[in-house]
């Protein structure tokens, strides 16, 4: 074998030390640079799975919390139609019981006008009867202390007409 080795050129010497070169080369690099360069990309293979987890985790939460938001908005919404109706509702009651009031005060203030209007007219008939009275008795008066004859009379009557 070593007449093959020769010509094929191979020193065999050299072949086997490359070969125990290789070996050893290959348990330094495997005791300081593969197990710790695997270890690193198990530790990182372990965080991007860790993440991954996390990640699926808050999309879960995250669907939660969106089918939570729209829960409270629907609350949100009906307390706020509810509100709102409510809100209509006393419109609709105070217009009312506003209405039925100014109704009120304004039949109110219609018969005190009413009143008003009546006693006044009372006042006026009652003074004007009194003045009637008064000038019918002093036209008596006067009819009375000089009577004369029917032309006198009417002669009377305007002066005294003329004269109030």
């Amino acid at each position: 074998m070593s007449e093959l080795l020769q010509k094929l050129g191979i020193d065999w010497k050299l072949l086997l030390a490359q070969i125990v070169n290789f070996l050893i080369l290959l348990w330094v690099l495997k005791r300081y640079a593969y197990r710790p360069i695997l270890r690193a990309l198990s530790e990182r293979s372990k965080k991007i799975a860790k993440s991954m987890d996390d990640a699926k985790k808050i999309e879960v939460e995250l669907e939660v919390l969106a089918q939570e938001r729209e829960r409270v908005m629907a609350e949100a919404r009906k307390e706020a139609q509810s509100l709102l109706e409510g809100a209509r509702q006393d419109a609709a009651a105070l217009l009312a019981r506003t209405k039925e009031e100014a109704k009120a005060e304004a039949t109110a203030v219609t018969q005190a006008a009413e009143h008003e209007v009546r006693r006044m007219k009372e006042n006026i008939v009652n003074e004007a009867k009194g003045e009637l009275a008064d000038l019918l008795v002093r036209s008596t008066e006067k009819i009375v202390r000089v009577k004369l004859d029917s032309t006198s009379d009417a002669k009377l009557i305007d002066e005294a007409l003329k004269r109030d």
